[in-house]
C-alpha cells in the first residue's frame, strides 16, 4: 500500500495507519502475555492488551473494508473513464477526450492544430480490406507517437483521420513535425496477404491568435488547410491562410 501511495494518497496512508496500527495491538497482545510468563496458553487469553487489541481490530477492519471499497470504486471509475476517451484500435485519445482538453480555453498564438489525413483510405480497404485498413491506421498513430514532444497530444478523430495539438510552438516547428511524421509514414512497409503497401498522408495546420480563438475554429481552420492539401496533389502539409490572425 505504501508503494502505491501516489495513486491515492489520503487514502492509501489510511490503509497503511489501519494496518500497522492492527499490528502494533497484537505486539502488545504479545508483550503482555511474556510479561505474564504466560509463554503457554491452555485457553483464550484475557487481559487489557487483548481487550485493546479486540477493540482495535474490529475499529480498523471496518475501516479498510471501507477503504478498500472507496479505492476499488475509484480504480474501476479511472478505468471507465480513460476507456471511454481512448480509441480502441490505436490506443489515442479520441475525439471526445481532445475537445475536452482543449475545448474550454481559448487556443492562443503560440499554439498549433495540425490535422493529418490518410491519402486513398477507401481504397485501402477496398482492395486488401478492414483487418488491413486497421493496420494502416495502427502504423500511423505509432508514428505520430514517436514524433511528438511530452507536451504534445495526438488524437484519432475518427475514421481515417487524426489531429495532434502542439503547444509553444512556432510555424517553422510545426511544419518540420508535420512533414517529419508525413515522410516516415510514407517509408513504412506495410505487409499483407497480396503484396507489400506503402500509404501516404496529407495535413493541414492552423494556428490560434493573440486575442485567443476557440478550439473548434482553429480545428476548422486546419481542416480547410487540409482539403488544400488534398487538392493540391495529397502527400503534403498545408498551412492555413491565417495561421497567425488576430
Amino acid at each position: 500500500y505504501w508503494v502505491g501511495r501516489a495513486e491515492a494518497p489520503v487514502p492509501i496512508m489510511g490503509l497503511t495507519v489501519l494496518y500497522s496500527t492492527t499490528g502494533i495491538s497484537f505486539v502488545l497482545c504479545a508483550m503482555a502475555l511474556a510479561w505474564d510468563g504466560k509463554l503457554v496458553l491452555g485457553h483464550a487469553p484475557s487481559n487489557w492488551a487483548e481487550d485493546l487489541s479486540l477493540v482495535v481490530v474490529i475499529a480498523s477492519m471496518t475501516g479498510i473494508g471501507a477503504l478498500s471499497l472507496a479505492l476499488n470504486q475509484g480504480r474501476l471509475a479511472r478505468y471507465h473513464r480513460l476507456d471511454a476517451l481512448t480509441d480502441p484500435l490505436t490506443g489515442l485519445l479520441n475525439r471526445r477526450a481532445l475537445f475536452d482538453l482543449n475545448g474550454g480555453a481559448p487556443i492562443g498564438a503560440f499554439t498549433a492544430v495540425v490535422v493529418f489525413d490518410l491519402d486513398g483510405f477507401k481504397a485501402i480497404n477496398d482492395e486488401f480490406g478492414h483487418a488491413t485498413g486497421d493496420q494502416v491506421l495502427r502504423v500511423f498513430a505509432e508514428e505520430l507517437v514517436e514524433n511528438l514532444r511530452p507536451t504534445d497530444v495526438a488524437a484519432r478523430m475518427g475514421g481515417e483521420e487524426f489531429a495532434l495539438v502542439l503547444k509553444r510552438t512556432l510555424p517553422e516547428a510545426v511544419e518540420f513535425t508535420a512533414e517529419r511524421i508525413r515522410t516516415a509514414f510514407a517509408a513504412r512497409v506495410i505487409e499483407t496477404e497480396t503484396r507489400p503497401l506503402t500509404c501516404t498522408v496529407s495535413a493541414g495546420y492552423a494556428f490560434g491568435s493573440k486575442d485567443g480563438m476557440s478550439f473548434d475554429k482553429v480545428l476548422s481552420a486546419a481542416d480547410k488547410a487540409l482539403y488544400a492539401a488534398k487538392r493540391g496533389g495529397r502527400n503534403r502539409v498545408a498551412a492555413s491562410t491565417f495561421r497567425r490572425a488576430g
